[in-house]
Order: structure tokens, then sequence, then C-alpha cells
């Protein structure tokens, strides 16, 4: 009996990880809530507990310069996910195989790993070379990001559609820091923070422009119910998310570095689909 409970209970767990895991990615559903609870968790935990202390301790600041120096590698890994949105890539749902890091949570695996590594050799030749470590981590990230982007513009089909999300993104940003501007001076002394709120306000209008005037789909379970209970909606709330997490961190985080960190957390779940949502929209893909 206890042979067989265990059987059955392989059987189950097996079943479970198809159905939430595997499915969404070999049938191109997309996201669950089990599935982003799933990933968010495990990006929280390594983000916050192994990566963030240990480049701390190593003499990393996360400062506004380091939030564009990491937007190089945001490019890259979402310009590489859009070759298997072009069926250049194939995908694949076992960690085994290189087509599961063509596609979420593989390719934010990926591309973390590359970045980790892209750190950590920029540290090192910084002890070698006396030359500070982000002038390497700069170069590194935009030799990544360049034959992607390139693959992505010279792939596109639809630019007009692009230009809309890039002309709407630059103008719920600006609009959203001269507004807050009147009301709190300082909130934006810092220019990491017009980051957290540019990504934000980039996701939310890349989605909105897909979703509203292109009738794409949206794979997130929660911002398509948004979506279709009040999409302009979307693009408030994001920048609203972006807002509230700026203030809470301002005025509770006291580390300077863990604020910054916390930031770039933010700025890169921002940027990350944003970019890849308006690159699926410039090359014809959500049409």
């Amino acid at each position: 009996m206890v042979f067989f409970a265990r059987i059955v209970s392989f059987y189950m767990v097996l079943e479970f990880i198809d159905t939430f895991f595997c499915k969404p990615i070999l049938e191109y559903s997309g996201y669950n809530f089990v599935n982003t609870l799933v990933y968010g968790a495990i990006m929280i935990f390594l983000a916050f507990w192994v990566i963030q202390p240990f480049f701390s301790k190593n003499g990393v600041k996360f400062d506004y310069s380091f939030s564009l120096r990491i937007l190089l590698f945001v490019l890259a890994g979402s310009a590489f996910r859009i070759l298997e949105d072009l069926r250049f890539l194939p995908r694949s749902c076992s960690p085994v195989d290189p087509a599961f890091y063509t596609i979420t949570p593989g390719v934010y695996i990926l591309f973390g790993t590359l970045t980790i590594i892209a750190l950590l050799a920029s540290l090192w030749l910084e002890k070698k070379t006396g030359k500070s470590h982000t002038h390497y981590f700069s170069a590194i990230g935009a030799l990544l990001a360049a034959p992607f982007v390139l693959i992505a513009f010279l792939s596109f089909k639809n630019p007009a559609s692009f230009l809309l999300i890039a002309a709407a993104w630059a103008a719920v940003t600006a609009i959203t820091v001269f507004t807050v501007k009147k009301l709190w001076k300082n909130l934006f002394s810092d220019r990491q923070n017009i980051l957290v709120v540019a990504g934000q306000a980039l996701d939310g209008t890349a989605t909105f422009v897909a979703t509203q005037v292109l009738n794409c789909g949206e794979q997130h379970p929660l911002s398509d119910a948004i979506l279709g209970f009040f999409p302009a909606g979307f693009i408030v709330i994001k920048v609203i998310i972006a807002l509230a997490i700026i203030y809470f961190v301002e005025k509770e985080v006291k580390d300077p570095n863990m604020k910054g960190f916390v930031k770039i957390f933010v700025i890169i779940i921002g940027f990350a689909p944003g970019i890849r949502d308006a690159l699926t929209v410039g090359v014809g893909t959500c049409n």
C-alpha cells in the first residue's frame, strides 16, 4: 500500500507540473496564478537573499549608473526572446533541452546567469587592470545586446505600432514625472526613480497597444482581467504601483545599496516584458 501510495503521489506531482508549468509553455497559453507565484518567489529569493548580498559585499553599487548598465542585459534578453516568437528558435519545457532557455522562465535563467557571469568577470578585470568594473560591464552588455537587437529590427514588419508604443511610453512617463514633481518635488531627485516609473510605464503602454489597438492576447491572468474591465486603467495601475514602491523604498529602506537594488529589481520587471512586447509588435508576431 505504501509503495502504491508513493506511485500515486509521484504521478500527481508530475501531473501538477505538466498542467501548471509544461502545458502553458508547449501550448502557448502563457501564465497562470500557480506558475506566476512560483517563478516570482524563486526570483525574489535569489535576488534578495543571494545576488544582492554577494555583490554588495564585493563593492557593487546599485545606483542609477548601474541601472543603465543592467538595462543593456535586459535589452539583450528581451531581444533574444523575439527569436522564438519569429520561430527562429524552438521551445521546450525540459530544462535539459537548450530550447527551454528561449522562453520564460528559461530565458530569465539564461540571461540572469549571463549577467552575473559578466559582472563577476568585470570585477575580476577591475582587480587585474585597476579600471572600474562598470566599464567592462557596460561593454559586455552592449556586445551581448547588439546582435539580437539588430536581428529584431531587421525583422520589423510593423514599425508604426512600435513607434506608437514608444510615443505613448514617452508621453506617460513625462506626464507622470511632471505631475508628481509638482506634488512631491524631491521624489525624482534620484534619477533611478524615473527609471522605475519608465519601466512600468513601458510595460503598461506596450500591453495596452498590443491588446487594445492590435487585438493581441494577454498571457498574464491578472493583467487580462484588468484589461477586460478597464483597459486604460492598466497603464494607470502600473504607474501607481511604481510610485507606491518608490514611496515605500524611500521611506522604509535605510541601506542605500539595498534601496537601489529594490529599484533595479522593479526596473527589470518593468522593462523586460515591456521591451519584449514592443519588439513583438514591431516584428509583427502580434497583430
